[in-house]
């Protein structure tokens, strides 16, 4: 048996990922890295080990359905725009940040998320794919309800398609490693045959056809990414993302090769890593990173309880 760690693997993503935000995979500092944490951040600087909005959200968002042993789309939103009162965001989006100033200001949780950017294009960030994790533990073995949940969730900051269908690919995904369902290597495959069409649905058969070159996918990593791209984008995101495990074996090089795509680094790896924590386990986890993540046991503690949720 493993000890499904999620959002361990979450956070330890996100702060591996943070210093090099928005740096491009040819970035020297990064292509130097040596996969340890640092200190940094492009729109939050933090210290090495220490998480940003991603964990924070997913922790939220796990709160939530712990408290209210499932999902609660009005409490998930107060502690949301909770969190964001209380100053430590940590780089909040912004489009995150603009839906829960509209719920602070009255606006209702179905008309909070926003649906275009300014210049009339649907949104398409990934703030809603990041904090999707919890979700696949709690609904694992209710896939129906658990894509419902997805949607309202993303809909609470993101009103549009493929943000929607960012956060039903991630969390679908961490309920099929749940369950040993479906592998690093497979688990692609499994989600994209369930999610609507999409441009998220359209990346991830693209990373299908990726690991499906005869070759060692560690081999095309750049090139892969590269074309798949890895950006804040929710469609690059999640499938950069999904690329990252299904080429790997491993806790380690899963995150590491997320980090070193470039882009949204802290994003992708992120996801990759409750992915990957949610297969690998704690136990498939390198000790260092154990030891150094910010409040590690608190978060192995939240990812438990929401393994006893009962719906």
């Amino acid at each position: 048996m493993i000890t499904i760690a999620t959002l361990v693997g979450c956070a330890i993503g996100d702060a591996l990922g943070n210093p090099f935000e928005m740096k491009l995979a040819n970035y020297q500092p990064l292509i130097d890295w040596d996969g340890k944490f640092k200190a940094g951040g492009t729109f939050w600087v933090g210290e090495a080990g220490q998480y940003t909005d991603d964990t924070l959200m997913s922790i939220a968002l796990g709160a939530s359905l712990v408290e209210h042993q499932g999902y609660n789309a009005e409490d998930a939103a107060a502690k949301y725009l909770a969190w964001m009162e209380s100053g430590n965001t940590r780089g909040i989006g912004g489009t995150t940040a603009a839906a829960l100033t509209r719920l602070k200001f009255g606006a209702s949780i179905t008309d909070s998320g926003l649906i275009v950017n300014g210049d009339g294009t649907p949104v398409g960030g990934n703030g809603t794919a990041m904090r999707a994790s919890p979700l696949g533990l709690v609904y694992r073995n209710d896939l129906m309800k658990l894509m419902e949940a997805a949607v309202q969730d993303a809909s609470i900051t993101h009103n549009s398609l493929e943000p929607k269908m960012g956060s039903v690919a991630v969390s679908l995904a961490t309920a099929l490693l749940a369950n040993r369902v479906s592998t690093p290597q497979s688990v692609v495959w499994d989600v994209s045959d369930v999610i609507s069409d999409s441009i998220v649905r359209s990346k991830l058969e693209r990373v299908q056809w990726w690991l499906s070159q005869g070759t060692d996918p560690m081999s095309i990593a750049a090139e892969a990414l590269e074309n798949i791209g890895s950006a804040g984008y929710v469609p690059e995101t999640v499938g950069a993302a999904f690329f990252c495990l299904g080429a790997t074996d491993n806790f380690r090089d899963a995150v590491v090769m997320a980090v070193k795509a470039g882009g949204d680094t802290d994003t992708t790896a992120a996801i990759v890593g409750a992915m990957a924590g949610t297969y690998y386990g704690l136990e498939g986890i390198p000790q260092e990173y154990k030891d150094e993540v910010e409040h590690g046991d608190i978060l192995q503690e939240l990812t438990e309880h929401l393994l006893e949720v009962e719906v």
